[in-house]
C-alpha cells in the first residue's frame, strides 16, 4: 500500500512539475510552437498525467527489479523529489488566500 502511495503522489508531483512549474515553462512554449499536438498534451493534466505515471512506474520497476542496464542506488530520491512538489504546491494553494488577503 505505501509503494502506492508514494507511486501516486510522485505521479502528481511530476504532472504538476511539467504543466505549472517555472522550470518548463520555456519547454511547454517552445513544445507549442514547434507541435500544437503535443503543446496541448503538455498543459493537459489527465494526458501529461498519463504519460508522467508510466515514466514514475518504470522508474519504480527499474529501483525493485534493479535489473535494467543502468543501476540507480537510490532512485527514491527523484521519486520524493515529485512528492515534494506535490505536497509544496499544495500547501501553496492552502495558503494563496492568506497571501492575497493581507498583500
Amino acid at each position: 500500500m505505501m509503494s502506492f502511495l508514494i507511486f501516486l503522489l510522485a505521479s502528481i508531483g511530476l504532472t504538476l512539475i511539467i504543466n505549472l512549474s517555472f522550470i518548463f515553462k520555456p519547454l511547454r512554449e517552445k513544445m507549442c510552437k514547434i507541435n500544437s499536438f503535443i503543446g496541448k498534451l503538455l498543459k493537459c493534466s489527465q494526458c501529461t498525467g498519463f504519460w508522467a505515471s508510466l515514466f514514475v512506474q518504470f522508474l519504480v520497476l527499474i529501483h525493485e527489479r534493479a535489473s535494467f542496464i543502468f543501476f540507480f542506488t537510490d532512485i527514491y530520491f527523484i521519486i520524493y523529489g515529485f512528492i515534494g512538489s506535490f505536497v509544496c504546491y499544495l500547501i501553496y494553494l492552502l495558503i494563496k488566500p492568506l497571501i492575497d488577503k493581507y498583500d
